[in-house]
């Protein structure tokens, strides 16, 4: 009986072990994610932006009325100029398939040659589609400017 209760014990640990090994790996892959947008961003480097975006994507402001789709989006990199930025905090929880972010960042840019320097909160929401995963949903709230 003791046999029994230790190798059950065991399997259960083994189990969890993997579960919490499997959960660790996919947040560090969607943190890693979460740099590669911000690189993207700030090298205007298009094609590995739309690598990252799901079809369906769509970014939009909490701190004014205005969003993009994927297509509308891509076209404004170009148009993003990032002297400097500081990713202060990155927190991700990962349901199954599903990942919600939140990134903390405080950028040195200009969008269309007018000043958006500040510090930032982006809530994104990520899909693994066929083993990839890819941002269907970005939430960006406007905190303050630099100091």
């Amino acid at each position: 009986m003791q046999r029994l209760s230790i190798s059950t014990f065991l399997v259960l640990l083994v189990v969890a072990l993997s579960i919490t090994s499997t959960y660790a790996d996919t947040s560090d892959d969607v943190e890693a994610l979460e740099r590669q947008y911000f690189t993207a961003l700030e090298n205007q480097d298009q094609k590995l932006m739309d690598s990252l975006l799901a079809d369906d994507f769509v970014i939009s402001s909490m701190s004014s009325n205005w969003s993009m789709n994927k297509d509308e989006f891509l076209k404004t990199v170009p148009k993003q100029v990032i002297t400097a930025q500081d990713i202060t905090a990155v927190k991700v929880d990962v349901e199954g398939d599903r990942a919600n972010s939140q990134v903390n960042i405080s950028m040195t840019k200009t969008f269309d040659g007018k000043d958006h320097s500040g510090d930032y909160e982006v809530y994104s929401v990520w899909v693994n589609k066929d083993g990839n995963w890819k941002l269907i949903e970005r939430k960006i709230k406007f905190l303050e400017p630099s100091e």
